[in-house]
């Protein structure tokens, strides 16, 4: 290379490099990473151009692909930049794909010299080659691997059988054109609440109504909003339905049906950035399913968001797109790697047909939750922000929980009855127990209405054998122990096979010996948990209870039937249950921002305590939890109904400062950086009516936000007041519900000399008032991470069992022995790791449509960024933890 050549190399590397770009190593998918690019289109159109060869590459021009990591594009198109530095070499630039010259609209980026985007359409599955020829033979190439629009990309062979329930579907993949629907919000709510009301079926109509552009209703009566960057449009929302990796997406966007929209001309309300919500509950399916709607979709009707809030009606109007997948709605999917394919796929098609993201946003209640929260510590980059509502961390670490509490139910016969019949066993089963019913939440951990109501809402999808599977339609016979041992394992851990692997030889059941074949791997046990050791320890069980739980109270074996033994776990299964994300270890998240929102126990299941669970793993592996934020309230499930939406409007400011902060710092830090003084810890939401967004009326849910005619400041015409005093409040408020001091921003020199006097009236408040109670494993002796889904084992120590004559217990060397005839290797110890226990390894992949790579491994290193799923600031490049 020639000094020219070098200098002129060094000089444009130099200008990528301040854009926000950078090098990529030798076997990246693209050429180099590079701020927004391309020339404008000069060409005639016409037939294919013949490449002219290979020539000399130079480093005066780039292709980006926007839409995705060139190696997992899928769907045939994708969203490109190109730049071209030298105004000479923008004319007559020509590109070919796959060796053919295309002629692909190029649209110049506004305030960006030599920068223009484009839509490439028509690449092949598998490899493709794009080459941009400058004037002088100078080429720059970018690869772009392409996947079926049906999937895969990266997940591995596909769930079989599977039914399409599309009938626009055109291929056995259930692919179809999407399809759109307009509809639009009345000028005035009141009276369309009125006029829809129906005393037959009594409830609250949607807020949304058709709109037929052939017959439109009059300007004055559609509602009128203003984004939050000024543009003021009529109330229109357009709703694109469609299908990728074979189940339907829906996205939602403000639209002006009298204009045109592509991810190279975007309309102007759309703010660029993203809310995506999810489904609760927590399931399998073997067809399609509908994308959910709502923030507690799954747990409230359509149609309750004016009552209960709903921030994605409040995102639409402030100019977010909205998305959700079926596929990412954990109710119709548990598994967490088709679930980050279907947002994969789905932001693609966001940044190929709408343009590129700033930022998105997560939203969802339970499994919503479940689905936010393990997705962004496995695939971190998909989101930017979460705002999580009756969480639970992950599935399988609850699993855990929910066997436990199966396992105790059984023993205390503590099961809801299925008929009226069985009702009057039911009580006499709770009357004649050996067990108080004060001494139940002792074993349990928690008040007995939860461990009930999980039973019946959730544990039945662990069932290989469930009578009625999801989506089957009649396409195989369901596995019977007895009848069919070769049917289809319609349960929880069969879906999660090529994450987790199948079980070894040496444990096969009979069945498994049969069909010389093992089932899914079981990643959880309970071998030498100690049930009740605390309870017995502070005297509120007997030695004798102790010794009989423990001694009586079983397992479940391979399809998930109790048996007198201990559950005991897979070893594949339990370390891939970790290493692949399905147990969320939160190493990967100190990258974004969580907002938390948390209702009291008796939570129908939802336990408060997962809040703090999900808090205890961010301090273990990042020494600080600053990013994580718990809004607690009276209201349940969700603390209060305006929570959803402050919460949204919290988080777009926190992730705005993020996108703007130019600093040195990486991204972990910016996030601290940035923290918006509401994203404080709360325990009322008295301060809410501050809210600088506000005033947010508690318990009104989305009733008065967003009003679309007018704010709430304007409507009720609250003085302005310092954002200082929100925080006032909730040092005062919070100190009834047991927040600690220094959870509020109060600094050391203050929090340090009170803590005597309040540590123990917070440990009482956080009990009674926040009922942050515990699992059948804390009670055990586990911590309230509870990342053990199997225990080290210790031998019996005599310590463990204190001489106490009110629980029967007259000497410690005794009920050891007693004990060590119960457990005979040992019980747990939690004071080690759990067994299994490995760091969640990020973007992991599991081979393609014929090849099953079971547990995973790394996506190729590329450390190329993805800039049209973010702004630069987020650092979002969809690498392998371990190629950082």
């Amino acid at each position: 290379m020639d000094t020219r050549t070098k200098l002129l190399v060094a000089a444009v590397a130099a200008v990528l490099s301040g854009c926000g770009g950078g090098g990529s190593d030798s076997d990246s998918s693209q050429n180099q990473v590079l701020a927004p690019v391309v020339g404008q289109e000069t060409h005639e159109r016409g037939g294919p151009v013949v490449d002219p060869g290979p020539v000399e590459m130079i480093a005066n021009a780039a292709i980006q692909v926007l839409s995705n990591r060139a190696d997992l594009v899928s769907a045939g198109d994708a969203l490109i930049e190109i730049h071209i530095p030298q105004p000479e070499d923008r004319d007559g630039a020509k590109l070919f794909l796959n060796g053919s010259q295309i002629h692909p609209e190029l649209v110049p980026v506004i305030d960006q010299d030599g920068v223009s985007r484009a839509l490439v359409s028509g690449l092949a599955i598998g490899a493709n080659e794009l080459k941009l020829v400058l004037p002088g033979n100078g080429v720059v190439t970018a690869n772009i691997t392409n996947h079926p629009a049906g999937g895969p990309v990266f997940s591995g062979p596909q769930v079989e059988p599977w039914t399409c329930t599309n009938g626009a579907a055109v291929d056995d993949q259930c692919n179809q054109p999407p399809q759109y629907q307009l509809q639009y919000v009345p000028a005035s709510t009141f009276d369309q609440y009125m006029t829809n009301f129906d005393p037959q079926s009594p409830g609250i109509p949607n807020a949304f109504v058709p709109y037929d552009p052939e017959n439109p209703p009059a300007d004055g009566d559609i509602a009128t909003v203003t984004t939050d960057h000024g543009v003021t449009v009529p109330y229109i929302v357009r709703i694109e339905t469609g299908v990728l990796n074979r189940d339907r997406y829906q996205i939602m966007s403000l639209f002006q049906p009298d204009q045109g929209w592509t991810g190279t001309h975007p309309q102007p309300q759309w703010n660029g950035k993203v809310l995506i919500h999810h489904g609760g509950n927590v399931g399998v399916s073997f067809a399609m399913g509908n994308p959910p709607n709502g923030d507690i979709s799954g747990t409230a009707p359509d149609g309750f968001e004016g009552v209960l809030g709903d921030s994605i009606s409040v995102a639409l109007s402030k100019g977010f797109v909205t998305l959700s997948t079926a596929q990412a709605n954990l109710g119709h999917n548990v598994n967490l790697v088709t679930a980050a394919e279907s947002l994969v796929m789905s932001k693609e098609r966001i940044v190929e047909q709408y343009g590129p993201i700033r930022y998105t946003i997560g939203t969802g209640c339970s499994g919503g939750a479940i689905a936010q929260q393990h997705i962004a510590n496995a695939y971190p980059g998909i989101y930017q922000g979460l705002i999580v509502q009756c969480s639970y961390p992950d599935v399988w670490t609850t699993a855990t929980q929910f066997a436990d509490y199966n396992l105790l139910n059984e023993y205390f016969g503590n099961q809801m009855p299925e008929s009226p019949e069985d009702l009057a066993s039911f009580f006499e089963t709770l009357l004649t127990s050996e067990y108080l019913l004060l001494q139940w939440p002792a074993l349990y951990g928690h008040l007995p209405v939860n461990p009930v109501v999980s039973d019946l809402a959730f544990f039945p999808s662990a069932y290989p054998d469930q009578e009625s599977c999801p989506g089957l339609n009649g396409k195989a016979e369901v596995y019977h122990k007895q009848d069919r041992p070769d049917g289809l394992r319609c349960g929880l851990i069969d879906y999660m096979a090529t994450q987790f692997g199948t079980r070894t030889p040496e444990v096969w059941s009979p069945n498994e010996q049969l069909l010389s074949r093992g089932f899914g791997g079981i990643p959880l046990d309970n071998v030498g948990v100690q049930y009740g050791l605390r309870a017995l320890q502070d005297g509120t069980i007997t030695a004798d209870q102790f010794l009989a739980v423990n001694r009586e109270i079983g397992g479940f074996d391979v399809d998930i039937d109790y048996q007198a033994g201990r559950t005991v776990a897979d070893p594949l299964a339990l370390t891939n249950a970790y290493r692949t994300g399905a147990i969320n270890t939160a190493e990967n998240l100190a990258n974004l921002p969580i907002i938390d929102l948390r209702g009291p126990d008796p939570g129908i299941a939802h336990d408060a305590y997962h809040s703090w669970q999900t808090r205890a793993r961010l301090q273990t592996v990042q020494g600080h939890a600053r990013n994580h934020t718990i809004w607690y309230g009276a209201f349940p499930i969700a603390g209060d109904s305006i929570y959803a939406t402050e919460a949204l409007y919290v988080m777009d400011d926190w992730l705005a400062g993020i996108e703007a902060d130019n600093s040195a710092g990486g991204i972990a830090d910016k996030v601290i950086a940035n923290k918006p003084l509401e994203a404080r810890d709360r325990c009322l939401s008295v301060s809410s009516l501050l809210s600088e967004h506000g005033p947010f009326v508690p318990y009104t849910g989305n009733l008065l936000t967003p009003n679309p005619t007018w704010t709430q400041a304007d409507m009720l015409a609250f003085p302005e007041v310092p954002a200082e005093l929100g925080q006032i409040l909730d040092i005062m408020t919070g100190q009834v519900c047991g927040l600690e001091l220094g959870d509020l921003g109060l600094p050391p020199i203050i929090t340090d000399p009170l803590s005597p006097i309040t540590s123990e009236v917070v440990a009482a408040q956080q009990l009674v008032v926040q009922t942050r109670f515990g699992t059948p494993r804390t009670v055990a002796g586990d911590s309230i991470e509870t990342l053990t889904n199997k225990c080290q084992l210790k031998p019996v120590d005599p310590a463990d069992y204190p001489v106490n004559i009110l629980n029967g217990t007259y000497d410690s060397e005794a009920m050891a022995r007693e004990v060590a005839t119960i457990f005979p290797d040992g019980v747990c110890d939690y004071s080690k790791p759990g067994v299994g226990t490995v760091p969640t390894q990020t973007w992991l992949q599991y081979g393609g449509e014929a090849e099953r790579i079971v547990g995973g491994e790394p996506l190729a290193n590329n450390a190329d960024l993805v800039s049209g799923w973010a702004a630069p600031s987020f650092e979002v490049n969809l690498a392998p933890r371990s190629d950082l």
